[in-house]
């Protein structure tokens, strides 16, 4: 078979179209590889930034969350100033005082009682000269928001013996019957709605039983409830007063010299208590003579004399 050779100037055309070949195809395969490399130079690169950004969200995870705890821990700070606020406290105080005129002191409390927005509860005042000194108790009631200022001015009005004041707490006894009021309230008004659904007598007479003794029942309770406002609005002092003591009675003598002075003091009572009713009776005694003796006399010149005859015995017959 005759063999075809090709012109010279085709052979360089076709080397020359497989040399572009081949470079084409080398430096495919270097962009690849470079690729690669890049892509795991650049995997290599990010997974620092990776884990920086990871601790930085972890950080700001934990500022978060001291963050919170910090305003959990002011809320919860905060929230105890209202709590302490809220408690339902019942006051009350005890004042002795040393004055110079009860009458006037109690007068001046009065005035501050007044003056304080309150009123005199209970008042007993003593001025017996007889006795060794004046005394009084008065007991006023001031709204509790100006309890010390009460007693700064009851103070006043006096020297200061003593003074007291205790507080309770009825916060827990408060809630509670609060908290009773509430259901007992719910309850009546479940009643009143099976009463109007009742369609017997005999289960309107039962409902009618068990709402009267729920309702006395609230009533109870909300009078405790109103009780316990009294107590945490209103504050009672009470104020004793007295003046100073007089001297110390002295102590009664004894013995024979003693009882000789008694016995002579009883003894001019006596006489003393004798003459004095006789003064009293005599003006009777001579109004009375002065009526009766001519009276007297009167009649006994009146009086007819009787005349007694001796009657002559009766002869003797003769023999």
């Amino acid at each position: 078979m005759p063999t075809t050779s090709l012109p010279p100037s085709r052979r360089l055309a076709a080397a020359l179209a497989a040399g572009v070949l081949c470079v084409s195809a080398l430096a495919a395969c270097s962009a690849s590889d470079s690729g690669a490399s890049s892509s795991a130079a650049g995997g290599a690169a990010d997974a620092p930034a990776a884990s920086v950004e990871a601790r930085d969200q972890a950080a700001t995870a934990v500022d978060q969350q001291g963050t919170g705890s910090k305003a959990a821990a002011g809320g919860a700070s905060a929230a105890v100033v209202p709590a302490v606020a809220e408690r339902k406290l019942a006051r009350r105080a005890d004042v002795s005082l040393e004055v110079g005129d009860v009458a006037r002191a109690a007068s001046t409390l009065r005035a501050v009682a007044t003056r304080q927005g309150g009123l005199v509860v209970a008042e007993e005042v003593s001025s017996d000269p007889a006795a060794q000194g004046s005394w009084g108790t008065l007991t006023i009631s001031v709204p509790t928001a100006k309890l010390d200022a009460t007693l700064d001015e009851v103070g006043k009005a006096g020297k200061v013996l003593s003074r007291q004041t205790s507080t309770d707490d009825v916060t827990g006894q408060y809630v509670d019957t609060a908290a009773r009021v509430e259901t007992m309230k719910a309850s009546v008004e479940r009643v009143r709605l099976l009463m109007g659904r009742a369609d017997k007598l005999a289960d309107v007479v039962s409902l009618e039983a068990e709402l009267s003794r729920r309702q006395a029942d609230l009533e109870s309770m909300e009078e405790q409830l109103a009780a316990l406002d009294d107590q945490v609005s209103l504050s009672p002092v009470t104020v004793r007063l007295a003046t100073k003591a007089g001297a110390a009675p002295m102590e009664e003598p004894t013995g024979f010299v003693a009882g000789l002075a008694a016995g002579w003091t009883a003894f001019t009572r006596s006489v003393q208590l004798v003459l004095t009713l006789l003064g009293a009776v005599l003006p009777f005694g001579v109004a009375a003579a002065l009526v009766l003796v001519p009276l007297v006399a009167w009649l006994r010149r009146r009086r007819p004399v009787a005349v007694t005859t001796a009657q002559t015995p009766p002869a003797a017959p003769s023999a």
